[in-house]
This record gives C-alpha cells, sequence and structure tokens, in this order.
C-alpha cells in the first residue's frame, strides 16, 4: 500500500514538473526574440539554398570563361 501510494506521488510530481517546465519553455519561445531569432534564421537558410541553387545550376566553364577574357584583355 505504501509502495502505491509513493508511486503516485513521485508520479505525479514528475508531472508537475515537466508541466512547469514546458510552460517555461513554450514563454520563451514565444518571446519577441525568439521569434526574430527563428526569422533571421531561416532567412539565412533561404539565402543559402538560394545560393547553392544557383551555383548548382550555373556551370564551371561559364564561370571560367569570363576570367580567361580578362585575362587576354590584359596580356594583350
Amino acid at each position: 500500500m505504501l509502495e502505491i501510494l509513493i508511486t503516485l506521488i513521485v508520479k505525479k510530481s514528475v508531472e508537475v514538473i515537466l508541466v512547469l517546465l514546458l510552460k517555461k519553455i513554450w514563454a520563451w519561445l514565444l518571446r519577441d526574440e525568439s521569434f526574430q531569432r527563428l526569422n533571421h534564421f531561416l532567412k539565412m537558410q533561404i539565402l543559402v539554398l538560394y545560393l547553392d541553387w544557383i551555383l548548382l545550376k550555373t556551370s564551371l566553364k561559364s564561370l571560367l570563361e569570363p576570367a580567361k577574357e580578362n585575362d587576354s584583355h590584359i596580356c594583350g
């Protein structure tokens, strides 16, 4: 009987602690600063994905040709 009571008390205590932690986490996440950080992070990720897509789309030959043309104008 005592073991069951102790088990129930421990379970309830853990439940209360978890609820309090979740409330604090949600309050922290919903702050304006957190939204701004997340917004900035998402913008940076979109920019990186866009640049990656552009680099994959652009062939290496087209990047090297203007550099060779510039070298020939300098030497000639």
